[in-house]
């Protein structure tokens, strides 16, 4: 063992700690503030602290954000915190200035949910604040993040050296064990995030190391005072670290029992009972005088030991719960240990790769299961641990919805010596070297902030004059009195069903406006009278992450958002891009003038071309597809009719077909003969009455044009329809021809109508 660490190894164990603690930073810096998983509760009960100098009660008095549930929590994490800020906060200029404005919560938000990119965020957040060296209780987050991010560097080092303990004969289980809890994604994130769960896994690893030291070398006054200890303080951390007492009371009597197997006949079996009684009565003193004072402050204050039931009153609680229930929710547990990263998650089946880890481990500890024999204290001891953390995290999951697996992580130390240990058998046989695993687990490690965490949070780009930008397309409006919009960027006007399109506005701060406004981006269908929404985003400014309220006085804000087309549409058409702005609270909508001119409640940017789905060349229902189609020009063509012959007007749908680009807005002109082929009506517009202009065609469009004619008087009964295109601005008709290349008398078609 002792060759095993030598300076090279010493070193590459000093390299593991430097790679994740260097990992946990860039988890910390990414992790967008206060998004982590309660972490607002954990850092205003530090604030709390700091301010007031007491323990806090629930529920809290103080307005919102406040450390909410969380003020129930054994204080040990939140008060060391709290020190080490006091600590730096003069020589990294630290102050909570800021620390009672609210974090408002995103009504549009979509936390959890997979593949979404606006509206990620849950809470509102100030964007200068968040840009390094960052500013007021932001700077002070990370500060207290990177706490925690030592103590995750403790945890690395204490599953090293508790699982080198625990198996001797096998030093790579020691290094896979490390490494595979160094690049655990979501130990990560908890490790760059402000919680409790970081000090209470840290200790409870280093009370095992000690726990199996006492196994290996046998009861010591010395080591069973610092297991009291160590206990106590877990206890402080999270009560799930009061676990550990029993743990200990179990191991004292079976480290006794394992010195007399090694020496026989070396003491009296009632000399081993009031030595393992004497230890007890140590472990539980200490224990009680570090952790005794919490659970009377818990009874004294809330009429409950733990704290508990005050915390499930602010909590909701499960409805049903059942054995089924929890089996279902265990694939959830097991992503959820590997990392969920708060809002945002790694694709589906992303969490599939970690099975090559799990099974190999597990198949190990089996293929190798008759020289685990000979370390059977040690498995022993790591089980049981195991057991009694997942007895703690079934008893809360059956009360409260969380399958977390980071509630599971003061159990890293058995599940990574575990799986360490039976990855080591294959190494061992040479199968694969240990590091064959360790470094993908490191590159994945290393990719997930950057490419599953950063890109949802697209925050906007802030600048402090209006020169700095230039719009594609420049644009002189303004929404009430405090919002300029100075244009858009658009890459594309014509699109397809199921496709996506980025789309960027600027925004000119006047002054900071007094509500958090919601932008609504919508696509409405250009036809007249129709006020069907093709697309309709409501977000707040920032792609959710900068709200009206945050803004300064002089902002201009660069807007950037990517929409998602439907993957049905009905018929190709136009559709109006358009943007407003609305309080959420009322539906009131903020006026807007173009030019000084007021223009209503929206601002229009453009027209885009959305293909249909499918359009194929099936005649579309009421479509009588025509014997050959009729081509007008060098670029439309009429593929079918359909007519509807009511008693005061003429249902009228018009199958077109694109065959070429045009440059013009063509008119169609439908006339009404009667049977003597006299003009009776005309009822010329263009497509879509004007939803769909001719100049935004593309070929192999299939074009719906529906439109209603007024019936004549009975004496003028109309017996034929003619069809056909013309220039407004010339009055000269297409051409049109038939499929035989004859072109037709006026240009026009001739439909009879079927009664």
């Amino acid at each position: 063992m002792r060759d095993w660490m030598s300076w090279p190894h010493r070193l590459a164990l000093v390299g593991l700690l430097v790679s994740f603690l260097l990992l946990a930073s860039v988890y910390n810096v990414i992790s967008t503030p206060f998004e982590a998983p309660d972490e607002v509760g954990h850092f205003y009960y530090v604030v709390y602290l700091l301010r007031n100098r007491r323990l806090p009660v629930v529920p809290a008095s103080l307005p919102p954000p406040n450390y909410e549930h969380e003020g129930v929590q054994p204080p040990l994490y939140y008060a060391s915190a709290a020190l080490l800020v006091h600590a730096l906060s003069a020589p990294l200029q630290l102050d909570l200035e800021d620390v009672n404005v609210p974090l408002e919560g995103n009504p549009h938000s979509i936390c959890g949910r997979p593949g979404g990119r606006q509206n990620v965020a849950y809470f509102s957040h100030d964007l200068r604040a968040m840009r390094f060296p960052y500013q007021g209780r932001v700077r002070v987050l990370h500060v207290v993040r990177l706490w925690s991010s030592l103590l995750g560097v403790a945890t690395v080092a204490g599953v090293f050296a508790a699982v080198r303990l625990a198996f001797p004969n096998s030093p790579a289980a020691a290094w896979l064990a490390a490494g595979t809890t160094a690049f655990t994604p979501g130990f990560l994130f908890t490790a760059g995030a402000a919680s409790n769960d970081n000090l209470v896994t840290a200790l409870t690893t280093w009370t095992l190391y000690l726990v199996l030291r006492l196994l290996r070398d046998g009861l010591h006054w010395s080591r069973t005072l610092a297991l009291g200890l160590l206990a106590g303080l877990a206890a402080l951390s999270k009560f799930s670290g009061a676990l550990l007492l029993p743990l200990i009371l179990l191991v004292i009597p079976l480290a006794v029992a394992l010195r007399q197997t090694k020496q026989p006949g070396r003491r009296s079996p009632i000399s081993d009972w009031r030595s393992v009684i004497g230890h007890w009565s140590l472990v539980v003193s200490v224990f009680a005088l570090i952790a005794g004072w919490w659970l009377l402050r818990n009874w004294m204050i809330y009429g409950d030991l733990t704290g508990t039931r005050p915390m499930l009153e602010m909590l909701p609680l499960r409805k049903e719960m059942s054995v089924g229930v929890l089996i279902r929710e265990f694939p959830g547990l097991f992503r959820s240990w590997w990392g969920t990263l708060g809002c945002t998650a790694p694709p589906a089946g992303f969490h599939l790769l970690y099975l090559a880890p799990v099974l190999g481990g597990l198949a190990g500890l089996v293929a190798d299961r008759h020289q685990l024999r000979r370390d059977w204290p040690q498995v022993g001891v790591l089980m049981v641990w195991l057991a009694l953390m997942s007895i703690a995290y079934v008893r809360w999951n059956w009360v409260i919805h969380a399958a977390k697996g980071r509630l599971l992580y003061p159990a890293m130390v058995s599940v990574a010596g575990l799986l360490g240990r039976g990855l080591a058998t294959w190494h061992a046989r040479r199968r694969w070297p240990a590091v064959g695993l360790l470094v993908p687990l490191a590159l994945i490690a290393t990719v997930i902030p950057f490419a599953v965490m950063a890109p949802p949070f697209f925050f906007p780009l802030v600048y402090d004059h209006v020169s700095d930008v230039h719009p594609q397309h420049p644009f002189t409006g303004r929404f009430g009195s405090d919002i300029d919009f100075l244009g858009y960027d658009l890459d594309g006007t014509s699109f397809e069903a199921g496709d996506q399109f980025d789309l960027t506005l600027y925004w000119h701060a006047l002054a900071r406006p007094q509500e958090h406004y919601t932008l609504a981006i919508q696509l409405v269908s250009a036809v007249p009278g129709e006020t069907d929404l093709l697309v309709n985003l409501n977000t707040w400014p920032g792609g959710g992450y900068y709200p009206t309220w945050n803004w300064h006085p002089g902002d201009v804000i660069v807007d950037r958002y990517r929409l998602q087309l439907p993957d049905t549409v009905v018929r190709t058409q136009a559709w109006y891009l358009q943007v407003l702005f609305f309080d959420a609270d009322d539906g009131t909508r903020l006026p807007v003038t173009v030019g000084d001119q007021p223009v209503g409640e929206f601002a229009v940017l453009t027209s885009l071309r959305v293909g249909a789905t499918n359009p194929g060349d099936l005649s579309p229902p009421g479509v009588d597809r025509l014997a050959a189609p009729i081509r007008f020009g060098e670029a439309l063509a009429l593929d079918g009719v359909g007519t509807t012959l009511g008693y005061e007007a003429l249902g009228l749908t018009l199958w077109w077909r694109s065959i070429a680009p045009v440059d013009e807005d063509y008119i169609v002109f439908v006339h009404l003969y009667d049977a003597e082929g006299q003009l009776v009506v005309t009822a010329d517009a263009p497509p879509l009455a004007g939803g769909f202009p001719t100049s935004m065609w593309q070929p192999g469009d299939r074009v719906l044009d529906e439109r209603i004619v007024p019936r004549p008087t009975e004496d003028e009964d109309p017996f034929q329809l003619g069809i056909g295109w013309y220039d407004p601005d010339t009055g000269v008709r297409l051409e049109a021809v038939t499929a035989d290349g004859g072109r037709l008398s006026e240009d026009t078609a001739v439909i009879p109508l079927v009664r």
